[in-house]
């Protein structure tokens, strides 16, 4: 077989892994990752066996009124997650746009949610404001019932420890179409640059079914990949983790 032959049954049977950024012997001196999925649906169970076999834990906000309803995760399927090492953080009651609302029904929205999920046993510090809305008196009611963090959905990377950590920095939404080497680049260009947090933002966890959905097998390429590198250096920790200062 002719060498230019070979080259494109190669593309044709790993396109992923050909698209990849080609950087040999990263080495990671001042970056943390962290990865976080928003609302509890149901499609995000799919992804604990890549972040077990990786040895990656992710933090999962939940929208505490929409467990065991249709389209989201079960108490059960979240205590796994939990006892696996990953973390369980809120998302207000039934994902309000927290401005919309004053009074005992923010306090209700955000406090009732982070009391459900240390009712069902899980150890909730961390929160992520719907829609990344936010105002002074949503972030101080945040801090009222009792978490440590916030996190928004733009602005980042953020940095180490955090300029305010009850208005976290992720990197935009992944979507139907961010591809794995964007991703992979939004890692080795904050390194690049000095290094600083690079929080990752998943909704769905699906081929097709939703526009904020990342494809199984590009989650599972990516996991692999920061696997990979936590032998270069590479910090991968909850936002919690984080915020806590724990060693990985």
């Amino acid at each position: 077989m002719k060498p230019h032959h070979s080259l494109i049954l190669l593309l044709l049977l790993f396109p992923a892994a050909c698209s990849a950024p080609q950087k040999e012997n990263i080495t990671f001196k001042n970056t943390v990752v962290s990865l976080t999925f928003d609302d509890g649906n149901a499609d995000n169970y799919i992804v604990r066996p890549a972040l077990a076999e990786n040895n990656l834990h992710a933090t999962f906000y939940i929208v505490s009124g929409f467990t065991d309803t249709n389209g989201f995760m079960t108490e059960n399927q979240l205590r796994d997650l939990y006892n696996d090492g990953n973390e369980i953080g809120g998302h207000t009651l039934s994902h309000v746009n927290l401005p919309d609302v004053r009074g005992a029904d923010l306090e209700r929205e955000i406090c009732d949610d982070r009391n459900n999920l240390l009712a069902r046993g899980f150890d909730a510090m961390s929160f992520a404001y719907p829609y990344g809305h936010f105002d002074d008196v949503a972030r101080q009611a945040v801090i009222d019932c009792g978490y440590s963090n916030a996190r928004g959905v733009s602005g980042g990377p953020d940095t180490i420890p955090p300029a305010d950590a009850h208005d976290l920095k992720a990197m935009p939404y992944i979507v139907g179409d961010t591809r794995l080497p964007k991703m992979l680049r939004y890692v080795t260009e904050v390194e690049d640059a000095g290094g600083g947090w690079v929080i990752f933002v998943f909704h769905h966890v699906c081929d097709g079914c939703n526009e904020y959905a990342i494809k199984p097998e590009t989650f599972s390429q990516f996991a692999q990949w920061l696997g990979e590198q936590q032998a270069n250096g590479l910090i991968v920790q909850t936002v919690g983790d984080v915020i806590s200062g724990r060693q990985p």
